[in-house]
């Protein structure tokens, strides 16, 4: 008897452990581990690491250039010369000149001194960082908007789960009463058959609603680069309330905007191409040098021993002088490349500016929607409680009070509905201002307060 307590306990204890060891995540919490663990974050990561290791590509042109080389070359037949008479005889001589085996080591050292369009993609290296760097922050804004988003569906159904999980209970037991009062001859039978069919209807929508919750769940993990076999409870803990506000009204600041710092930086990115390939006409200098060793031989075994040392310098300048128009085709293209890059920046800035208005309208909207549907949950409330107390006075009958039961309790779904309607759109809004960030460390900052 005594082991098959221990063993209960033991049970109910890992059960116990199991429960408490499920971490909760707010809302905070999903950003945070979205920024971390999603797949996408590594792969811009990465880009990071490319665009750094491209420039320092690009600054290896500009370094010294050294190789080892080494030949045995098998001269099967010597070259033939002809010695013209009269240079050493009346008549003409045959003459070949070297060795069957010729064996060859040697270093060639180069230094560029001047490349101007090297010194061109130097220089867009560094912007191509930067460029990478921009893209990564907008990824991250990406996965913040996406993760509250879809945080925001899951706590919409865990609330309709709630409140249905409510209507049920209460529609359980006004049908246990009503079955008293049936028996005993006070309540009419087609009040039950009333109560009965609203339970069945809630408890329909709370299957439906359950799927829901499941299926936006595994949408939040997905987001969040969890795996979807993964256990994730949600917790919430913030007063969503406190960030309801009408929208300021406010001038657009683009350069806020990281999608407007990738355009203005792939301009640069263009502009630094177009001057590389215009700056090919000019010549490049560079500096060369060749030190080596070299054996001459007629016996095979003789090919690797009496080395003969040798080495020279100098200078180099060359200048392409004709491609066929390559050049200068290539160059107006970049420079055309360029022209439109900048007029579509032009144009982004018109559309930064409308889509800002747009999402400002947005706000308002769903502002007004949000104080229009709380109103309504207050004066259905209102109508309800009288409605509950006429019926237990017998003055209201029971269809009455159930028209208004439903009424309070759509207009309670409806209200929280608003509520995160009026939160997705206001991260849109701080998307289009370029202020996501600020807006995740408010939310961090403000998870500890309570719902209300």
């Amino acid at each position: 008897m005594r082991v098959k307590c221990i063993i209960s306990i033991l049970i109910f204890l890992s059960f116990f452990l199991k429960i408490n060891s499920q971490e909760s995540y707010s809302l905070a919490k999903c950003i945070e581990y979205s920024l971390q663990h999603h797949a996408s974050v590594n792969i811009y990561q990465n880009n990071i690491k490319i665009a750094k290791e491209q420039k320092r590509e690009a600054i290896s042109y500009y370094l010294p250039q050294i190789s080892l080389n080494g030949t045995l070359t098998d001269n099967l037949k010597l070259q033939t010369t002809i010695i013209p008479a009269g240079m050493i005889g009346d008549k003409e001589v045959a003459m070949q000149f070297g060795k069957q085996y010729t064996t060859n080591i040697y270093h060639d050292i180069s230094q560029t001194v001047y490349n101007q369009s090297e010194i061109y993609n130097i220089k867009a290296g560094k912007v191509n960082i930067e460029m990478s760097q921009l893209k990564y922050k907008q990824n991250n804004e990406s996965l913040i908007c996406n993760t509250a988003q879809a945080y925001f569906q899951v706590l919409a159904y865990k609330e309709y789960e709630s409140k249905l999980h409510d209507i049920i209970k209460s529609y359980t037991q006004l049908s246990q009463i009503l079955e008293l009062k049936v028996q005993k001859g006070v309540a009419l039978e087609t009040d039950l058959e009333r109560i009965k069919v609203s339970l069945k209807s809630a408890e329909y929508q709370l299957s439906e609603v359950e799927t829901q919750l499941r299926n936006a769940i595994d949408s939040l993990k997905y987001i969040m680069g969890l795996n979807l076999d993964a256990e994730l409870c949600i917790s919430d803990s913030v007063n969503y309330e406190i960030y309801v506000s009408p929208p300021e009204v406010m001038a657009l600041e683009v350069n806020s905007l990281i999608e407007y710092q990738i355009n203005k930086t792939n301009l640069k990115l263009i502009d630094y191409s177009y001057k590389a390939q215009k700056a090919e006409r000019l010549p490049s200098v560079n500096l060369f040098a060749r030190i080596g060793r070299q054996v001459y031989s007629d016996d095979f075994s003789k090919s690797f021993s009496s080395w003969n040392d040798y080495s020279y310098v100098g200078i180099s300048i060359s200048k392409t002088l004709f491609d066929g128009f390559r050049r200068s085709s290539k160059t107006k293209e970049n420079k055309l490349t360029l022209q439109n890059a900048d007029l579509n920046l032009h144009l982004a800035e018109t559309n930064y500016q409308l889509s800002f208005q747009n999402s400002e309208k947005s706000l308002l909207t769903a502002y007004n929607n949000l104080n229009g549907n709380k109103d309504n949950l207050n004066l259905a409330k209102k109508i309800l409680d009288t409605s509950s107390l006429n019926y237990q006075k017998g003055s209201a009958p029971l269809s009455v009070f159930l028209n208004d039961d439903n009424t309070y309790k759509n207009a309670q779904l409806q209200y929280i509905n608003s509520l995160f309607s009026y939160m997705s759109e206001r991260l849109d809004y701080e998307k289009s201002r370029g202020t996501i960030f600020n807006f995740y460390n408010e939310l961090k900052d403000n998870q500890n307060y309570r719902i209300k």
